[in-house]
């Protein structure tokens, strides 16, 4: 299979994980800048939901280049990385360790100019979170780790909070209730940042030189609110008032034990966050 461009001096990105959650905000990010863009998404069956078509017929739409594969084809990623320059990848939290072959495929490939992991969350190697949330970051800190002792050009995107997601999440907004869950005092400050500018800022950081083999923590001064601001901003935006309803750190320590896999990590991001 070939790859071609009409797009001059740009980089051409091949993006793991594209029509995921915020994978799509990365190809559509990509496309946006016109960067010559590529998926590798798996084969497309007759059991696949519609919304998932919708979005393959979407970045079609944006000149965008679907390449149909699996993991495990290594010979078919490395014919496709020959024609690429950057790779980013923003596979689910699942599967995290199979990163390892695509990194694999780029030492195969030989001409990658940048790496982004599967990161753009909290930065791992400066946090000691709770036990469960400890083991899933040990599998991101080993592939950072196999990226630092080989010689691929690497970025590590450290993106704090996805705003749409935690904005979700503390404040109900598509399912209005009259109380909020407040973790701990309310008052520790969180960097939101929206997933869409995330992306943006991923795009140009996957193309700037002074970014190689670094890493990168998005944290724009107006993005750091704490949870008591944020709900007083939604009490003035919706007119309404809210019973905050406090959970104390000791609760979400408890939680984090008791509680079956994910939502024990669910509630450890949260104590690590708040």
């Amino acid at each position: 299979m070939e790859i071609t461009s009409s797009s001059c001096n740009k980089s051409k990105i091949l993006v793991f994980g594209g029509t995921g959650y915020f994978g799509k905000h990365v190809v559509r990010a990509s496309a946006s800048f016109s960067h010559p863009t590529f998926v590798f998404v798996r084969p497309a069956t007759p059991q696949m939901p519609p919304s998932s078509l919708q979005l393959r017929g979407e970045f079609r739409s944006l000149g965008v280049t679907l390449v149909q594969g699996e993991l495990e084809e290594h010979e078919k990623m490395v014919s496709v990385l020959k024609q690429v320059d950057i790779v980013i990848s923003v596979l689910p939290v699942s599967a995290i360790p199979d990163q390892i072959k695509i990194i694999d495929a780029i030492i195969a490939a030989g001409n990658i100019e940048r790496f982004l992991p599967s990161e753009f969350g909290c930065e791992e190697d400066r946090i000691t979170p709770l036990p469960p949330f400890e083991a899933f970051l040990e599998k991101k800190k080993k592939i950072r780790r196999l990226l630092e002792a080989s010689t691929i050009p690497y970025t590590f995107v450290s993106a704090n909070c996805y705003a749409a997601y935690f904005i979700s999440l503390l404040l109900h907004p598509h399912d209005p209730r009259p109380d909020l869950v407040v973790y701990g005092t309310g008052e520790a400050k969180a960097v939101l940042n929206w997933e869409q500018d995330v992306a943006k800022y991923t795009i140009k950081v996957a193309n700037d030189p002074r970014t190689r083999n670094r890493v990168v923590i998005y944290r724009p001064p107006g993005n750091i609110i704490s949870q008591n601001e944020l709900i007083s901003s939604w009490e003035k935006k919706t007119g309404r008032r809210f019973e905050k309803v406090c959970m104390q750190e000791d609760e979400l320590i408890k939680l984090s034990q008791s509680l079956p896999s994910p939502d024990n990590i669910a509630v450890s991001i949260l104590h690590s966050v708040f």
